[in-house]
């Protein structure tokens, strides 16, 4: 927001700084603890098998509205909620440092991949030397990459169990950070013109499990979730993505653990906001996707983790408190050197992420904030180190520094 471009007239105050000389490319590496970066006492979920891939049937006649599925339909606007407004205001400046020059690789979540690109071209505006090569590919590839050495950093949409940090750190001899930047939800979508607003974990299990654990019988019609509904009698046609990804992980942990998606009117489809096009054209679908992709013509479901005593809706503030029971972390996971440091490009990439100005572009690409007041030390001491560069460079004369052009 402002501060950035009040942080932006100092990058000359700094020329001359002693805390990162000007004339090096690369400035010193900072220290980052092992330890601090990854508390041992933050719960992780328990690891569940991934669901068996089962074969759609063939294309259903469905009856359908005005919209194509195939239609690429504009996003939501934009809309800015007062309270993630404040939460954001929360997080520190971020205060530019002379120089970067070097590469970023990031490799990972397809969800997180859009995001990652809006803030690296923020990024690349205050530091146009830097290169970043952003590739998707799921996240459990995306930690196999990181660990072979070929990525800097792996996109996560969700939290590691202590498992996968055990493997990471036993083939690559090396302790893990994990650097939550947002937070993202799976969602259940259904087309705007749907009367039904909620649903229960065990409507879920019985709609799309084929094996039905939570439910005596398999539910195939919306009159078994709604029989007052103007399709009451239309089978519920599912829409889902690829089962290795990480919003169908969430979706498949929380409603249908170790269970098989059923095979009757199941559709899967090669992206997330092609399941949101399904749901904006055909009003019996029922589709899996993430709160970043909803559009006009869709809406997202309340979910009851409590077999209906409460239902909460995946709105942004639920989202960020986790009180949505479908809420997921979005991370970045490094693996840190022998000396338990991270390299100071990635460092402040991170920390460009984790300030006011990275985390409003992550609300522009539709997340929730990560939390200020959980930001990890390593980052608190970054943000700090810059505020303080900047104040030592400042002439004692002049305490308003004389605007400049960014680099």
């Amino acid at each position: 927001m402002n501060s950035v471009v009040y942080a932006i007239t100092l990058v000359g105050a700094l020329l001359g700084a002693e805390t990162i000389p000007a004339t090096q490319a690369t400035p010193a590496a900072q220290t980052v603890p092992a330890t601090p970066l990854v508390p041992a006492q933050l719960a992780k979920p328990a690891t569940t098998a991934a669901p068996t891939t089962s074969v759609a049937p063939a294309a259903q006649k469905i009856p359908a509205t005005t919209v194509d599925p195939d239609q690429v339909i504009p996003p939501e606007p934009v809309i800015i909620d007062e309270e993630i407004a404040k939460i954001i205001y929360d997080f520190p400046d971020y205060v530019p440092v002379p120089s970067w020059k070097g590469a970023i690789t990031i490799q990972g979540s397809d969800t997180m991949a859009p995001t990652l690109t809006a803030l690296a071209e923020a990024f690349n505006r205050l530091y146009p030397d830097v290169k970043f090569n952003i590739r998707g590919g799921g996240s459990d590839q995306a930690v196999q990459d990181l660990v072979a050495g070929t990525c800097d950093f792996a996109s996560v949409s969700n939290d590691l169990t202590d498992a996968e940090v055990a493997q990471i750190k036993k083939n690559s001899g090396a302790d893990v950070v994990e650097i939550k930047i947002a937070s993202g939800a799976a969602c259940v979508i259904v087309n705007a013109d749907n009367p039904m607003t909620q649903i229960t974990r065990e409507q879920l299990n019985g709609v799309f499990a084929i094996t039905h654990s939570m439910t005596k019988d398999p539910i195939f019609a919306w009159k078994e979730l709604d029989p007052t509904s103007p399709i009451a009698e239309e089978w519920i046609a599912l829409y889902v993505t690829d089962e290795n990804s990480s919003t169908m992980k969430t979706f498949t942990d929380f409603a249908m653990p170790n269970e098989r998606f059923t095979t009757s009117y199941f559709y899967r489809e090669p992206t997330a906001s092609s399941v949101v096009n399904a749901c904006c054209a055909y009003k019996t679908a029922m589709g899996i996707g993430s709160f970043k992709h909803m559009q006009l013509r869709a809406k997202t479901l309340a979910v009851s983790a409590d077999k209906g005593k409460t239902f909460v809706a995946p709105t942004k503030m639920n989202i960020y408190t986790g009180k949505y029971p479908m809420s997921r972390p979005l991370q970045l996971v490094a693996v840190l050197d022998k000396q338990g440091n991270l390299p100071p490009l990635l460092v402040d990439f991170a920390r460009f992420a984790l300030s006011e100005t990275g985390q409003d572009e992550i609300h522009d690409e539709g997340y929730s904030p990560a939390d200020p007041k959980k930001l990890p030390a390593f980052i608190v001491n970054a943000h700090a180190a810059a505020a303080a560069a900047v104040v030592h460079a400042l002439p004692s004369a002049e305490p308003t520094p004389t605007p400049i052009v960014a680099p």
